[in-house]
């Protein structure tokens, strides 16, 4: 008992959605919800990677930084004397100013990047925007087709033909009714006119004897 209860309840909710998924309007609600969720997905990428670029940025600009400072101290030891301390301080200038080129590559590449991802959410937004207003306008198209299906399916069921059969026989009882009570009419007139005769036969009858009494 149980299990066909489950069996049955899974079965319905299977039939459910298979009657969303066959819902156009149920369908389009899923639809706009989904480009909602893209485009929140999109702009959480765009200000990482914005992010991003500004780190990039921002660890550019220190080894610039740096680069300067191994570049003055390099100086600073030459002039000291210092030989070997100014070779180590231009090999750290050396290090910085690759470090430069290294931040400044990936800070153009999040860039790009940061360019794709923004045109790809301007149109996601812009595509999300015409179907926003077409949404009334086609969810009152489905509904109106839902109406006429319907009607369609209404109509289908509808067996003109037996209820016109059926109006018939129904007039034909109506007539055939009509016409007993006419004949019962005509018979009770019948009746009344014989009484009527017979009634004034009999009057005359008694009128001819009072006559010949008389005389």
């Amino acid at each position: 008992m149980v299990l066909r209860r489950l069996r049955d309840l899974t079965t319905a909710t299977i039939n459910e959605v298979i009657d969303q998924l066959e819902n156009p309007v149920v369908m389009l609600k899923q639809y706009m919800r989904d480009m909602e969720h893209e485009i929140v997905k999109a702009e959480e990428t765009l200000a990482k990677q914005k992010t991003l670029a500004q780190k990039f940025q921002l660890q550019a600009d220190d080894a610039r930084k740096m680069t300067a400072k191994r570049a003055g101290q390099a100086q600073l030891a030459l002039k000291a004397g210092e030989e070997e301390l100014a070779k180590q301080a231009l090999h750290g200038k050396m290090h910085y100013e690759e470090k430069v080129k290294q931040y400044e590559q990936m800070q153009k590449e999040a860039e790009e990047q940061v360019q794709a991802i923004s045109k790809q959410l301007h149109d996601m937004k812009e595509r999300y925007q015409l179907l926003k207003d077409r949404k009334h306008a086609l969810i009152a198209r489905a509904e109106a087709a839902k109406a006429k299906e319907k009607m369609a399916a209404a109509m289908d069921q509808f067996d003109t033909e037996s209820i016109a059969k059926g109006f018939f026989r129904i007039e034909e009882r109506i007539l055939e009714m009509e016409n007993r009570t006419n004949v019962r009419n005509e018979d009770h007139t019948f009746d009344a006119r014989a009484i009527k005769l017979e009634q004034h036969d009999a009057v005359e009858q008694e009128l001819k004897k009072m006559k010949e009494s008389m005389q």
